[in-house]
């Protein structure tokens, strides 16, 4: 049985969450709680403990700080995170330090805290080295957690950042998906935590209160990540320079655009450029840059703005015949006939009414 802590200055949330949930059957048995991270630190030096649930906010000693002194005396002690909504920044901070799980305190009478902990017990498992230990109950819906890890799959790389059509698939899926919000704020936070690993760029996912909150958090993220990467003197983060170029050509789509054009805008050369390029974005500069066009392209013909004939020019091509090529393999249909599903029907009158 794993030895579990609970820390929180809420003598009541406390004692509420060691009777929500079944510990036996989470492969776990409460070692004592405690009001402050002081009192812990007292008490792990008497008494064996596995899992420590700290609450992140207490008077004396945070709880991040917390795990930081702990882990540097008991280097296998492990932590779940307790948080209310206005600390979430908070939960990234711990899930860096090597939390395995947080519990959102706001929402905690809603939550399945035994399912949260069995899975927990199952980390413990892995981390532990014990996989042939008797496993806890299994929680119902037992692939929720591989569906998880095939959205997290899905998003994993930063190609969603420079492929728009995968980008909205992706959003549309998540927002259609069997995740549950939970399991929806995790996916949040792992693109997140893997967007500051790449830019240095902290974004903050929202706690979710219904469906589609997830989706569109993202489609804001997405432009907001694109702007700050214009303002950005320091070019020393390679995947900075590749999203500040792509941003480059956004701005000059209708222009004359080579890669050496684009490269000289971030300090590379068109053969660093190319390489760092295609291993950021996951697609090479040009198909990059013939994606955005046909994008383009299509929204023009949407919006009635470009004559059908006229629009080669007006996405940055001067041959005619090869960019209709191009939106034909790209599109499956010619310019006109995409332009005809957006045409606005004629009127036609019923022959009844006929004079």
């Amino acid at each position: 049985m794993y030895q579990v802590l609970i820390i929180d200055d809420d003598k009541l949330e406390r004692k509420g969450l060691i009777s929500s949930v079944s510990w036996e059957s989470c492969g776990m048995a409460i070692a004592g709680d405690v009001a402050n991270a002081v009192l812990a630190l007292d008490f792990l030096k008497a008494h064996p403990v596995d899992l420590c649930v700290v609450d992140i906010s207490m008077p004396m000693l945070s709880g991040l700080d917390f795990i930081r002194e702990s882990r540097a005396l008991y280097p296998r002690l492990q932590y779940v995170v307790l948080s209310f909504h206005e600390g979430f920044e908070y939960v990234q901070s711990a899930l860096r330090l090597g939390a395995l799980d947080y519990i959102s305190k706001l929402r905690m009478e809603e939550m399945d805290c035994t399912e949260i902990f069995r899975r927990v017990g199952s980390l413990l498992d892995s981390l532990a080295g014990n996989p042939d230990r008797p496993s806890p109950s299994p929680e119902p819906g037992g692939g929720a957690e591989a569906s998880l890890e095939a959205y997290t799959r899905q998003w994993r790389g930063l190609r969603w950042l420079f492929d728009e059509g995968l980008f909205c698939s992706l959003c549309g899926a998540l927002a259609r998906s069997p995740l549950t919000l939970r399991q929806e704020e995790r996916l949040l936070l792992r693109i997140s935590q893997e967007l500051e690993s790449a830019f240095g760029w902290p974004a903050a996912p929202p706690f979710l209160s219904q469906k589609g909150e997830a989706a569109a958090w993202l489609k804001g993220l997405r432009p907001k990540l694109y702007a700050w990467a214009q303002e950005q003197g320091d070019l020393s983060r390679v995947p900075v320079c590749i999203l500040r170029a792509a941003g480059y050509v956004d701005a000059h789509l209708t222009e004359k655009l080579k890669a050496e054009q684009v490269a000289a805008q971030v300090n590379m050369s068109r053969g660093y450029f190319s390489v760092n390029f295609k291993a950021v974005a996951g697609l090479t500069f040009n198909d990059f840059l013939r994606n955005r066009r046909i994008e383009l392209a299509k929204k023009l013909l949407r919006s009635r703005a470009v004559r059908p004939g006229d629009l080669a020019e007006s996405v940055g091509y001067e041959d005619k015949k090869y960019f209709s090529r191009i939106f034909l393999e790209q599109v499956g249909c010619s310019c006109s006939a995409y332009a005809k599903q957006f045409s606005p029907a004629k009127d036609v009158t019923p022959p009844s009414a006929k004079s």
